[in-house]
Formats: structure tokens, sequence, C-alpha cells
């Protein structure tokens, strides 16, 4: 990478300028104003003893990734082990106005956005699914966090949105411009390859490049559902942000990614042949 930054300049500075053109003009307006309105009703909904499931599942899955980890995070010391890790598998998501509005402006397929829609948030049960079944021997006992997590705690909740939207902004620039690296050292990779290996660091400009490779219709709709569950590495490292003060590493919400986006594939598949 540092490679391909010295010698093709130009290619990797136009994905680190667009990235942060893209941050600046539609993720901090749209992204910012809901974190912080997520966090104070968080924080609001914990002081009146309301649960943190129904609180951050619903606030989650409306605002989609990271929204759903900084609702997690403001809970942090009200959740046991497997509460933290079924909230992380249900909202680690991508925001449902992404899928609905920006896709449809890619494919101008309605009928495709709302299967689309559809199948990432049955991926996103079925991860949860398989949490709650698989944590059954962990039991609702909660672990005590790091003294940084509950330090974070007091700090004003703009404060903090402040601090991760700037994060959210590092990690689009990181992986758009990893991902235009790689696309220019492998000149001769297909479209479909250099489209996946996108859609895994970054899944916005990947499931843009997915929506036009060359796959079949069906297969097509079914990489762009599991790219989606997946939501990319550039997410996963957002929710990253919120989540490992409360101690779940990369390794735990990449292992959540892949089964989401295995349950949106699937879900897809079925959808596809009714």
């Amino acid at each position: 990478m540092i490679a391909a930054m010295l010698l093709m300049p130009e290619c990797t500075t136009q994905a680190a300028r667009s990235a942060l053109t893209v941050w600046g003009l539609d993720v901090v307006p749209s992204l910012f104003p809901y974190m912080v309105f997520c966090r104070m009703l968080a924080e609001q909904f914990k002081k009146s003893s309301m649960p943190a499931a129904p609180a951050a599942a619903i606030l989650g899955l409306m605002g989609g990734s990271p929204s759903g980890a900084s609702v997690i995070a403001a809970y942090g010391s009200d959740l046991s082990r497997r509460e933290l890790l079924c909230l992380a598998a249900l909202t680690g998501t991508v925001s449902p106005m992404f899928l609905r509005n920006t896709v449809n402006t890619w494919v101008r397929d309605a009928r495709f956005c709302r299967l689309l829609l559809i199948s990432h948030l049955l991926g996103a049960a079925f991860a949860l699914a398989v949490v709650f079944l698989c944590t059954q021997k962990s039991g609702s006992k909660k672990k005590p966090l790091p003294p940084s997590a509950v330090q974070s705690g007091s700090v004003n909740p703009i404060v903090q949105c402040v601090d991760g939207i700037l994060g959210v902004g590092g990690c689009i620039m990181f992986f758009s411009v990893l991902a235009a690296g790689i696309g220019a050292m492998m000149p001769a990779a297909s479209p479909g390859l250099t489209a996946l290996l996108h859609a895994v660091l970054e899944v916005a400009g990947g499931l843009h490049a997915l929506t036009g490779a060359p796959f079949s219709p069906d297969l097509r709709a079914i990489l762009v559902a599991g790219a989606s569950g997946f939501s990319g590495l550039s997410i996963l490292t957002q929710n990253l942000l919120f989540l490992r003060p409360l101690g779940l590493s990369m390794r735990h919400l990449t292992a959540l990614a892949v089964v989401r986006a295995l349950g949106a594939a699937g879900a897809m598949a079925l959808l596809q042949m009714l």
C-alpha cells in the first residue's frame, strides 16, 4: 500500500478526496444528528430503567451502523455478555435509508431494493438467533467493564459523537484508499473480483461496484445481499470504535458479520424463488 501511494499518488489521493467529500457532504449531515439523538435518547431510557435490548435494537436498526453501536455503548454497564453479543449481531447493519434510496438510484429497481432490505433484516435476525442459541451457557451475568468504558459514560453525548464521527470519517477514508490501491495494483483482475474485494473493504462503494458487475441478475442480487449483510471492514471498524471498550474485538465483529452475510444471502436466494 505504501508503494501504491508513492507510485500512484493520483489514484490514492483521488480516493481519499472522494471519501472526504462523501463523509463531509453525505455522512456527517445524515449520521451525526441521528447519532447524537440516539445517544441522548439511550441515556434517558437508561435513567428511566428501560431495558437495553429493545431501545438498542429499535434505534440501531432504524439508523444502521454505527448508530446501533453508539446506543449499545451508552447502555454498556447494564448489559450482560450475552446481551452485548446479541445486540452487536442484530444492529451491525447498513442504514435502511441507504438500501432503499441510495441503492435505488443505482439500479432503478424498487422491487430489488425492497427484497434487499428484507433480506438484510432477515440476515440480522438470523445472526441474532445464532448468537442467542450459541451463548445459552453464558447466562445473564454482567461482566465488569474496563475503566475506560466507565469513564466514557460520563462524557457529554455530543462530545462523544464528535469523536465517533471523526473516527467514522477516518475509517471511510482509509478503506477507500485501500480499495483504490488494491484495484490499481490488480489492473488485470476481473471487474467482478474487484467489486467483491471493494465490498469486503468498504460497503458503499463496493455495493455500487457490485450492482454494475458482470454477474447474472440472480447471482448479483445474492452477492449484493451478502455484501450488505457483511457491511464491510470499514463499518466493522466504525462499530469497533464504540464496542471495543465493552470487551468486543474485531474478531467478534467479523464473525458476526459473516453470519449476517450468510443469512442475508440465503434470504435473498429464497425470496427470489417466491
